[in-house]
């Protein structure tokens, strides 16, 4: 879609200043954008690109300098510009409620009306599938599994049985939600493991976002919860019973072992591990690479292996960086003696 900037700035209800009739066909990176293109600044790293941008239009925040651009006007200059986006791109999933004739879906299966379900997929018994969900090729859909309302799942995914999720929920593809969960218990020291079964499920909140090939693991007993508006990157491994906050952020390759809580609106970096039985509390955020081993306070930030307050370690690697000029130092003062 072909918007003017007046155009954008009157839907979106905020201010703009420039050329009112420059025509947006598109978005750009700041660095690259080109005539017809807009882009956004909000990391004050790309404050430099403001004088050589080629955009036609840039979404800014109050107070900053105008160019040879057009310049719409907001606090918050990555929301809206993520708002523009959705005004000049269709949606992926274009409306197209129809269930393909190649689809196994059982009789005991309740579809509600306006769904698309494509190519091989298959629903087992007693599943329910919501209005305005759409189910892409190949998915598999367990038996008493649940999916709410206006859902997006891409291809490939797989729900295991007795999953239930909300509404406005998006699935990237190659997801796993509701396979067993790790438990086994050994024989006797040396000898072989006992598998110990997963009769848990899975309970997925509304607009909950879980991005490509991650796994989600059903409870053991009770169920594995993911609270409502949690986002999940890719490659996100999530085990039995864990408990996840709303509104928190996963980022990708992060694994959370098993029974752990994870508070509200918690951010954990990318490659971050959280051992089994421990509490991240709410608002809590964690570097990527950093490791809790221990139960966490909420509302603090964290860094390294454990992971302890980012001053704190921040300050041990200092200390580290000059331990062998320390090393030399003590020697020298030892061969004084």
């Amino acid at each position: 879609m072909n918007l003017t900037v007046k155009d954008i700035a009157a839907k979106l209800g905020v201010e703009f200043e420039g050329d009112g009739d420059a025509l947006i066909t598109s978005a750009a990176p700041i660095d690259s954008a080109g005539d017809g293109q807009i882009s956004f600044l909000s990391n004050p790293t790309y404050k430099k690109f403001l004088e050589t941008t080629k955009a036609t239009a840039l979404v800014v925040s109050p107070k900053t300098p105008i160019g040879n651009w057009s310049a719409i006007i907001s606090d918050n200059p990555y929301l809206i510009f993520s708002k523009i986006v959705d005004l000049l791109y269709p949606p992926t999933y274009a409306d197209n409620w129809t269930i393909h004739p190649t689809a196994v879906i059982s009789n005991s299966a309740s579809i509600a009306d306006r769904v698309e379900i494509g190519p091989q997929v298959v629903i087992e018994d007693e599943a329910q599938i919501g209005s305005g969900t759409v189910i892409k090729a190949g998915c598999f859909i367990g038996k008493g599994s649940s999916i709410g309302k206006h859902c997006r799942i891409a291809p490939n995914v797989s729900i295991m049985h007795h999953c239930q999720l909300g509404n406005d929920i998006i699935i990237h593809a190659g997801v796993v939600i509701g396979s067993d969960g790790f438990g086994f218990a050994p024989t006797a020291p040396g000898e072989q493991f006992e598998k110990i079964r997963q009769v848990g499920g899975v309970e997925i909140g509304d607009d909950v976002e879980i991005g490509a090939n991650v796994t989600i693991d059903r409870g053991a007993i009770g169920p594995t919860v993911i609270g409502s508006g949690v986002k999940i990157d890719n490659l996100v491994q999530i085990a039995h019973n864990v408990r996840i906050g709303d509104n928190s952020i996963i980022v990708a390759q992060v694994g959370i072992a098993g029974s752990s809580i994870i508070g509200r609106g918690v951010m954990l970096g990318g490659q971050v591990a959280v051992a089994g039985h421990i509490k991240i509390g709410d608002l809590a955020q964690l570097a990527a690479k950093s490791g809790a081993s221990k139960t966490l306070e909420g509302g603090k930030v964290y860094y390294g292996i454990p992971a302890k307050p980012i001053m704190e370690s921040r300050r041990i690697e200092a200390a580290l960086r000059n331990l062998p000029q320390l090393m030399k130092r003590v020697k020298e003062l030892e061969q004084k003696k």
